[in-house]
């Protein structure tokens, strides 16, 4: 990697995503020079069978802010998005989904919200949050029986969306939160708010713009069990533990994040 430290980390976790991220690539690169040049982007291969490293390393040799990490066999989006955050050198740490369901046009809204707190996640759940395109009802009925489920086992019912694929953190809250977590797949989300919570962090919600990505990866019935194994493991294991952050001077807390 570079030895001039990025200001601002950007984490996509990728999973046979030969031809959306193929198509995407460029649109992220261009955004991120224009806007935020002191960047780096951390591109997470998660054991694709597809020709989805092959693409992005086609993209990116002339781009030394750019990295791909490739692994064999998948492993899930949550040891994606770990291996990316542990990785990165930025402060923030931003991660967002390959298929952009959120547009890149609200990553200065993202950021912006950050001023003050220590992590700000996206929601799709808020009054004014913009879905431009629906999920299928099956998918909105999994969502739902999902939270009743999550509320149950593990709180954070002050959430009104736990799993949209856009979040911010303060890059050392980031890099500690994520190496304490062991959730894989889906539900990693999950705990990362529910460590953030023991800590007390300040995380803040805010509204999203957001479409429904037709060919998503995310398969809500086939994941039911590890569903359920993964929010009682996370109850299990950090229960009653107390998650300890590095002390940071308060002004860091408020100060800008572009």
């Amino acid at each position: 990697m570079a030895s001039v430290k990025p200001l601002l980390s950007v984490i996509i976790p990728a999973y046979n995503e030969e031809k959306r991220l193929g198509s995407h690539l460029e649109l992220v690169l261009k955004f991120f020079r224009s806007r935020y040049p002191n960047f780096e982007l951390i591109i997470v291969d998660d054991g694709s069978n597809d020709a989805t490293a092959r693409t992005i390393s086609a993209a990116i040799p002339k781009e030394p802010r750019a990295h791909l990490i490739t692994y064999q066999p998948n492993r899930g989006k949550g040891y994606a998005v770990r291996k990316g955050v542990l990785a990165s050198r930025g402060d923030p740490v931003l991660f967002m989904d390959a298929d952009l369901s959120t547009p890149l046009s609200q990553v200065p809204k993202i950021l912006q919200a950050l001023w003050g707190a220590d992590i700000v996640i996206g929601s799709r759940g808020q009054a004014k949050s913009d879905i431009r395109q629906r999920p299928p009802l099956f998918r909105r009925l999994a969502s739902f029986i999902f939270d009743q489920i999550k509320y149950a086992l593990v709180g954070l019912r002050r959430f009104k969306d736990t799993q949209c694929g856009f979040k911010v953190f303060r890059g050392s809250i980031a890099r500690q939160l994520f190496a304490q977590s062991q959730v894989n797949r889906f539900m990693f989300d999950v705990e990362i708010l529910y460590l953030a919570e023991q800590a007390r962090m300040i995380i803040r919600e805010i509204p999203v713009t957001w479409a429904d990505a037709p060919d998503s990866h995310v398969r809500f019935w086939e994941g039911v069990v590890s569903m359920f194994r993964d929010l009682w493991r996370i109850r299990r294991i950090h229960q009653g533990h107390s998650f300890k952050v590095s002390p940071f001077k308060a002004k860091d807390r408020s100060r800008s994040s572009e």
